[in-house]
């Protein structure tokens, strides 16, 4: 049965199993949540088999629905092969990059992807969806930046820089601070590679009124006023509304790395991408450590 079976509903089920949600696999698949849900039921249908179970924080998957994973995984896996056999050989600086950019490194990457769009108006630039790191021996992203201390030992690359992260506020926090007054912090609780422990070593005393799950929610919070709380400093430091709370130095976080398939190491616009974005940090280095002209407050 399985040779009749669509490769679309294979690559949305193999999706929908990595994120564990209607929404967030739609996301990664840039298609409707209906769409989706669509497709798994017809998916179900033609195997006659239940493949999740719906609880209270997304979809579980079941004892058959694991089995056939396995199995997909495998297809992929072949799939992933050819491409990244056929794309390494490419010399052409056309065709289509997949880029993955997380939103904390996207103020020093974007000028350079726009340089490197400039230069190379052939090539295609896709963005990797946000929603989950993606798989890059999957050819889920053809290259990207990532924040780790442990980067995938499959994949090739260097690191451009370290990510630093302090407290933010607005000058009505710095000036309630400074007199004395409690601090409202509102907790980053995503994504994991820029959680801290800033509160405790710096504002024990700081009761948590609020909890962000991704930077732009936390960002619009510390602007408006609702409190003070973590940013990374690339984004703190270049936003005007905000004041750098406390007279600690930035607390060190995790290593960025410029990362691809090896299989792409000869693929020219790959290549050519991950010079840009090393060059582009390379520039950047003091900005990422959190050592620029960022205004601070005691």
């Amino acid at each position: 049965m399985m040779r009749d079976l669509d490769w679309d509903d294979l690559r949305m089920f193999a999706v929908l199993a990595k994120a564990g949600s209607v929404r967030q696999a739609a996301e990664l698949l840039r298609v409707h949540a209906s769409t989706v849900t669509r497709r798994l039921e017809h998916f179900e249908r033609r195997l006659e088999v239940k493949l999740f179970n719906r609880g209270p924080r997304g979809l579980l998957i079941t004892p058959a629905g694991r089995d056939v994973l396995q199995r997909v995984e495998g297809v992929a896996e072949r799939i992933a092969d050819i491409e990244r056999a056929v794309s390494g050989s490419d010399r052409r600086m056309a065709g289509r990059v997949r880029l993955w950019v997380p939103d904390a490194l996207a103020s020093i990457a974007m000028p350079a992807v726009a340089d490197f769009g400039e230069r190379f108006p052939d090539v295609d630039v896709e963005f990797a969806p946000l929603a989950a790191r993606p798989d890059v021996g999957r050819r889920e992203a053809d290259c990207g930046l990532f924040i780790t201390d442990r980067p995938p030992g499959h994949l090739v690359g260097r690191t451009v820089g370290q990510l630093t992260l302090a407290a933010y506020g607005t000058r009505e926090w710095s000036r309630r601070r400074a007199s004395g007054e409690p601090c409202r912090w509102i907790e980053l609780e995503g994504p994991p590679e820029l959680r801290c422990d800033l509160r405790q070593t710096e504002f024990p005393d700081a009761p948590v009124w609020g909890r962000c799950h991704d930077l732009a929610t936390q960002s619009g919070a510390l602007r408006s006023g609702v409190g003070i709380g973590p940013l990374p400093c690339l984004l703190g430091d270049a936003d005007p509304s905000l004041l750098r709370i406390g007279s600690a130095p930035p607390l060190a976080g995790r290593e960025i790395w410029v990362l691809m398939h090896p299989d792409l190491r000869s693929c020219a616009r790959v290549r050519e991408m991950t010079r840009a974005l090393t060059e582009a940090f390379a520039q950047s280095a003091a900005a990422a450590l959190g050592d620029g002209t960022a205004e601070a407050a005691g």
